[in-house]
């Protein structure tokens, strides 16, 4: 699997939020990611917990999980994506993210990480 990249996203508050990337092999031929699958997650940042619900030996993380989906296995495409209702929730602000594929021998690879900077304007938090 191909190193780490570092991209970063911007997400307006209350409104869908989806973003394609292309996975490629060393000689940028697309990587087949046919039968893999992706986790991604937004948080405030790498560490953020839930004080009140975390314990020392049992940490519980406070993160916002990305829809994914794999758009074209052959053509190494996969997607993230948070609704309008879950992007409506969010607070102005930085937050970092990252994308994790596991692979179709179980092997999981952290291999998208950023920045994502989120606005909020009013007439986005509308009905």
């Amino acid at each position: 699997m191909a190193a780490q990249y570092q991209v970063n996203i911007a997400i307006q508050a209350g409104t869908d939020f989806s973003q394609e990337y292309t996975l490629a092999n060393p000689d940028k031929s697309p990587l087949n990611i046919t039968g893999m699958k992706f986790t991604a997650a937004l948080a405030k940042h790498s560490g953020a917990l839930i004080a009140t619900e975390s314990t020392s030996t049992e940490p519980v993380y406070n993160v916002v999980p990305f829809t994914t989906r794999v758009v074209d296995g052959v053509n190494g495409i996969y997607s993230i994506h948070l609704s309008a209702s879950e992007t409506k929730k969010l607070q102005e602000g930085k937050y970092v993210y990252n994308v994790v594929v596991n692979d179709v021998n179980n092997i999981k690879t952290d291999i998208l990480s950023g920045l994502a900077f989120v606005k909020v304007s009013t007439a986005s938090l509308l009905p």
